[in-house]
């Protein structure tokens, strides 16, 4: 059977309601990602991080529906600079997210998770999650799957300052599942991070060094290898996080 919210019919998610089905909700966006990556790169990788989730959950008896990953989102008006960038405008954004969450939750569903996968969602999310739980009663879970795989990218990268926006790290995670979306002959070295490291996370990096091609990272370190490794660990610290959220009353 699917697990797919979309691929369900009305009695089909009625049942679900009454199993106490989590809701996993993939948030992307679509922005530009240098030369070399398309511009739904977050929405893939969003894509990528819920199927295994999701499949994952399954094979371990826990009921799960998850919808099609959100593809437009909020994003700097730097990015804008170049092509492919549809930028949505944060509360917007954010009502359209608690909207899907609350209509969810006004059908039954109690138990919804966001992945979230585009930088600039972070605090939108969390702020979404509070207005839920403050509307509703009713607590969500928000993951960043980047961030849970991050011990091991952390331990296999060869970039020495690591990826920011379509380096190492997103770039691997491209070829892994959509290789041939990725142009390796529009790698560049020119974007390479060379800020200063304890700025960043303070300051946005896009305030500390300029981009020439909208690129923060260095892709010429990236494998397939390495993404699958950075998906297979940021699942399964999904899983387990999730898996104790399902256990919550």
């Amino acid at each position: 059977m699917s697990y797919y919210f979309g691929e369900q019919s009305w009695p089909q998610l009625e049942e679900a309601i009454r199993k106490n089905t989590l809701v996993i909700i993939p948030v992307g966006t679509t922005e530009e990602h240098g030369r070399h990556l398309p511009v739904e790169t977050d929405a893939i990788i969003a894509k990528m991080y819920g199927d295994a989730i999701a499949d994952a959950l399954t094979k371990e008896d826990i009921h799960v529906l998850l919808t099609r990953p959100i593809y437009y989102g909020y994003s700097m008006n730097i990015v804008t600079r170049w092509p492919g960038t549809l930028k949505i405008r944060t509360r917007v954004f954010m009502d359209y997210i608690y909207d899907m969450i609350s209509a969810l939750m006004k059908q039954g569903f109690k138990k919804v998770a966001l992945l979230d996968c585009h930088g600039n969602h972070d605090g939108l999310l969390r702020t979404v999650m509070r207005e839920i739980a403050d509307e509703h009663d009713n607590f969500i879970c928000t993951l960043a799957p980047s961030k849970l795989s991050r011990p091991v990218y952390n331990k296999l990268k060869k970039d020495p300052e690591g990826d920011i926006h379509g380096g190492e790290w997103e770039t691997s995670m491209v070829l892994a599942y959509r290789p041939e979306l990725v142009n390796t002959a529009e790698y560049t070295q020119v974007d390479a991070i060379k800020c200063n490291n304890e700025l960043r996370g303070p300051v946005s990096t896009w305030g500390l060094q300029e981009t020439k091609t909208g690129l923060f990272g260095d892709p010429t370190y990236a494998t397939a290898e390495l993404g699958k490794a950075c998906l297979e660990a940021g699942t399964a610290a999904s899983v387990r996080i999730l898996k104790q959220f399902m256990e919550r009353v």
